[in-house]
């Protein structure tokens, strides 16, 4: 079989089970199985004749992607902030929203000499080690509650050099830390609400964590438990900055505020959606 025909074949069945975007995605699946060296050589080289065993692996591949297991667990990587991390079903796949994230606290990090970072519910530590390795002089504690994800993220730590730079805690949420001591507390945290879960998207919900998505009635119980433990741990001045789920800045804002912190405010991504909630903390 020549490479343009099982490239066609993947597209038309990608197309046939609603994948976004079939023609990335098959390009994607058939350099994972070595099919091709690069994403081009599919108009590079489109006459290539296919060894069975390679077209047989790339089958293996496609029929994980029919079945909408998500394409990132099938590379077992997806890009962050213009770098690569390993993931796992173990952990949330990092997600374009999560950038606004560390942008907006890689601004709050430029005020403060040798910041000191709290990143809750770290996962695959896409946000630990994308901070470890924008701010020469921080230090991250890196918590979660799932050891599984703690060897996912030190895995990441270790690829991109920061390992010295953040230190990995299995807890839950913000215990086992003194009070007062940290510049930044900083969270993706799980904020689907249990109505929603059901509405989510199969690659989502079949695949993805749900410890990791799930957040009670409302999808805040996590976010109410980060705001009410953050101001005991901040430093006087310090701010804590979450993602929070679309509709739910408005509330959050208010837990922010009956919570005593100040000058809280909301990002909007670029659907518009106010994506992430920042406060500061004033004793």
């Amino acid at each position: 079989m020549q490479l343009k025909e099982l490239y066609r074949q993947a597209k038309e069945n990608m197309k046939r089970v609603s994948v976004e975007n079939p023609s990335l995605e098959a390009s994607v699946l058939l350099s994972k199985a070595s099919v091709i060296n690069n994403l081009t050589d599919v108009f590079t080289y489109p006459e290539k004749e296919l060894r069975p065993d390679k077209i047989e692996k790339f089958r293996e591949l496609l029929e994980r992607r029919l079945a909408k297991e998500p394409v990132a667990y099938i590379t077992g990587e997806k890009e962050f902030y213009s770098r690569t991390f390993t993931v796992t079903p173990d952990v949330l796949i990092p997600r374009p929203e999560t950038e606004l994230l560390v942008e907006e606290t890689l601004k709050l990090a430029e005020r403060v000499n040798h910041p000191l970072i709290l990143d809750i519910g770290t996962g695959s530590g896409c946000i630990a080690v994308t901070l470890a390795c924008e701010l020469p002089e921080c230090t991250i504690y890196a918590n979660d509650i799932s050891p599984s994800a703690l060897a996912v993220a030190k895995r990441n730590a270790l690829t991109h050099g920061s390992t010295g730079k953040i230190k990995l805690i299995n807890g839950d949420l913000s215990r086992h830390f003194s009070e007062g001591v940290f510049d930044i507390v900083v969270s993706n945290p799980p904020y689907v609400s249990e109505s929603e879960f059901s509405l989510l998207e199969p690659d989502v919900r079949e695949y993805e964590p749900r410890a990791a998505l799930l957040a009670g009635e409302d999808g805040l119980f996590t976010i109410r438990k980060i705001i009410s433990d953050a101001g005991s741990i901040l430093e006087d001045g310090g701010y804590c900055i979450l993602e929070v789920g679309a509709g739910q800045s408005g509330e959050v804002k208010k837990l922010f505020e009956a919570s005593g912190f100040r000058e809280v405010s909301a990002v909007k991504d670029i659907a518009n959606i106010e994506r992430v909630v920042k406060a500061k903390w004033k004793k």
